[in-house]
C-alpha cells in the first residue's frame, strides 16, 4: 500500500499559514488613535470575564485551515498490483489409470497413487501455464480441460481412481484424445482449422506402466505422427521397476503376487522420438519426481510482469473533520464565548 498527494503544491500553503498568523497578530496589536470609552471598570463586576479558555476557538479555526488545505492536496491511497504476463505453454498431462497400475513397486503407494502425487506437485510449480488432465485404460476420455484453476484440476485428479475405464491400456486412444483437445482449444474459429502457429507451445506428457493392447480406433505410432504434424512433443514416461513388482492379489486382500514388467519401451522411445520430446524411464519415486523436474526445467517461457497502482481518494478524511470542527468554533464564538458589546 502506497500513500500520496496528487496535487501535492496545495501543501505550499501549510508554510504560508504561519506567516499569515503572524502577520494578523501584529496587525490586531498595532496602537490606533481613535479615542473610546473605556471598560475597565465593569471588568470587576463577577462573570463579566469568562473563565473559560479562549484560545479554544482559535485552535479549532487553525485547525480547519489545516485540514481544509490538506483536502486541497487531494491525499490518495494506493494498492499495489503486479500483473504477471507469460505466453504460457498448454499442457496435456495422459495418466494411466489401467489395472496395472496398482502394482505397488513405490511402496507404501502404488504406482498410481504415486503417480498422481508427483502430478499434483508439478502443477504447483506450472502456475502460468494452462494444464489439462486426460485418463485413459481400456478407453480414454478428458477429465479436465486446459485450465488455469489448477486447484480444481488437483481436485479433479485426486478424485480419479483405477475402475473408472476398462482396465486395459490404449496408449493411442490416449494420445489422440490429447492432441484433440489441443486441437479444440487452439483452433480458428472460422475455418476450425488447427492453428499450429500458436503464439504460445503445447505439449503432451504420457505417463504409462503397460503396452498398448486395445487395436480398435488409433495405434500410437499413427498417432505419434499426428502429434508430429501438429508440432506437439510427447514426453513419455514409463513406470515401475525392471522385472517383478508386488501386486495386490485379486483373491486374498492384504496379499500380494509377483508380476512381471509389461512396459514397452520401444514403442514410447519411438513415440518420443518421433514427435521430438524424450522417453523416461521411472523405477522408483525418486526417479519419477525427477523425471517431472527435468520435463519442468526443459519446458519453460519467459515470464513478464508489471506492477500497477490503484489510487483511491483520501480527502474526505479530512474535509468532513474540517466541517466539524468549524461548526463547533461557530457555535463555542456565538453561544459560549459572547462577546460584547
Amino acid at each position: 500500500m502506497t500513500f500520496r498527494f496528487a496535487d501535492p503544491a496545495a501543501m505550499i500553503l501549510l508554510l504560508v499559514l504561519p506567516v499569515a498568523l503572524v502577520m494578523w497578530n501584529l496587525c490586531k496589536t498595532r496602537k490606533l488613535n481613535i479615542g473610546y470609552s473605556t471598560i475597565k471598570t465593569l471588568i470587576t463586576i463577577p462573570g463579566a470575564v469568562s473563565s473559560k479558555p479562549i484560545w479554544v476557538p482559535k485552535i479549532l479555526r487553525i485547525l480547519v485551515i489545516v485540514l481544509l488545505i490538506v483536502a486541497a492536496a487531494r491525499p490518495q491511497k494506493g494498492d499495489i498490483r503486479e500483473v504477471i504476463h507469460s505466453d504460457g505453454i498448454d499442457i496435456v498431462i495422459a495418466l494411466d489409470i489401467s489395472g496395472s497400475m496398482r502394482a505397488v513397486d513405490f511402496q507404501p503407494l502404488n504406482r498410481f497413487e504415486m503417480a498422481k502425487k508427483v502430478i499434483s506437485s508439478f502443477i504447483d510449480a506450472r502456475k502460468n501455464d494452462r494444464i489439462a488432465l486426460v485418463i485413459f485404460g481400456g478407453e480414454a476420455f478428458t477429465a479436465c480441460p486446459l485450465t488455469l484453476d489448477h486447484e480444481l484440476l488437483k481436485t479433479i485428479l485426486d478424485q480419479t481412481y483405477i475402475g473408472m475405464v476398462p482396465e486395459q491400456t490404449a496408449i493411442g486412444k490416449a494420445i489422440a484424445v490429447s492432441l484433440n483437445r489441443l486441437r479444440v482449444e487452439n483452433n480458428n474459429p472460422q475455418t476450425t482449422e488447427y492453428n499450429a502457429d500458436a503464439d504460445h507451445e503445447q505439449i503432451i506428457i504420457l505417463a504409462t506402466d503397460g503396452v498398448n493392447n486395445v487395436f480398435t480406433g488409433m495405434d500410437p505410432i499413427t498417432a505419434a505422427h499426428a502429434a508430429q504434424a501438429m508440432n506437439i512433443p510427447i514426453y513419455t514416461i514409463g513406470i515401475g521397476q525392471e522385472g517383478m513388482s508386488p501386486f495386490p492379489h485379486p483373491r486374498f486382500p492384504g496379499r500380494y503376487i509377483q508380476i512381471p514388467a509389461d512396459l514397452d519401451e520401444d514403442a514410447l522411445r519411438e513415440i518420443s522420438a518421433i514427435t521430438g520430446g524424450e522417453y523416461f524411464r521411472a523405477e522408483s519415486a525418486e526417479a519419477l519426481d525427477k523425471v517431472f523436474n527435468i520435463i519442468d526445467q526443459m519446458e519453460t517461457r519467459p515470464i513478464e510482469s508489471f506492477t500497477y497502482i490503484r489510487y483511491g481518494e483520501l480527502y474526505l478524511w479530512f474535509l468532513v473533520p474540517a466541517l466539524l470542527f468549524f461548526t463547533v468554533e461557530r457555535f463555542l464564538c456565538i453561544i459560549v464565548y459572547r462577546r460584547f458589546p
